[in-house]
């Protein structure tokens, strides 16, 4: 465990095509002061940095930089259940006084508007990008309750849309199913952001 320290340091490792850069520079300080700044996109990272950091150093101002190459693009998992989602649709059509057939419809709709989502979690984690797909689920619940108390149908049964829901499901590639793959997870970025959560450990 180093007592103090005063100095800097600098590091590159090549990931996926991806060059990331780590500095520090620190000085003495009477306490730990730990400062981390990194790419918007790798912020959920940083209580992972400063946990290591604190874990090698007792003491002093230390600043962390991380950066990645300007070559890749910067983009900035719960992930969405399809199901509970047809669900919270039934539910909300029951608590607005529609009728069985009515949140039936309901169901069936709302899950019709999610057949085929894939779930493709960067770094296998529910951070990217399946929090804002859930908003998605949120909407299609109340706009699909909506339509059923309207009178709208989806003229496919809900038992009949489960079923297709599951053929579907079976029919897509392992690596669109919460694999952390394919999709956004295999893309240049979302490799990235993996390499860099697996370097935390």
């Amino acid at each position: 465990m180093i007592k103090s320290m005063t100095g800097y340091g600098r590091a590159v490792q090549t990931f996926e095509n991806r060059e990331i850069t780590v500095e520090i520079r620190s000085v003495n300080n009477r306490y730990l002061d730990c400062t981390v700044k990194m790419p918007r996109m790798y912020t959920f990272a940083e209580d992972a940095v400063k946990k290591h950091v604190q874990q090698a150093v007792s003491r002093g101002k230390v600043d962390v930089f991380i950066t990645g190459d300007a070559t890749a693009a910067d983009v900035v998992k719960v992930a969405v259940n399809r199901e509970l989602a047809a669900q919270y649709a039934a539910a909300l059509g029951e608590l607005r006084g529609g009728t069985a057939e009515q949140c039936a419809e309901a169901f069936a709709m709302a899950l019709t508007n999610l057949e085929g989502l894939v779930c493709d979690p960067v770094a296998g984690l529910v951070e990217i990008p399946c929090i804002k797909r859930n908003v998605i689920g949120a909407m299609n619940a109340v706009s699909c309750a909506d339509m059923a108390l309207a009178g709208v149908v989806g003229h496919i049964p809900a038992d009949e849309v489960i079923d297709a829901m599951a053929e579907v499901g079976a029919a897509m590639s392992n690596d669109l199913r919460e694999t952390g793959i394919g999709g956004l997870a295999g893309t240049p970025t979302g490799k990235a952001i993996r390499d860099i959560v697996q370097m935390q450990g």
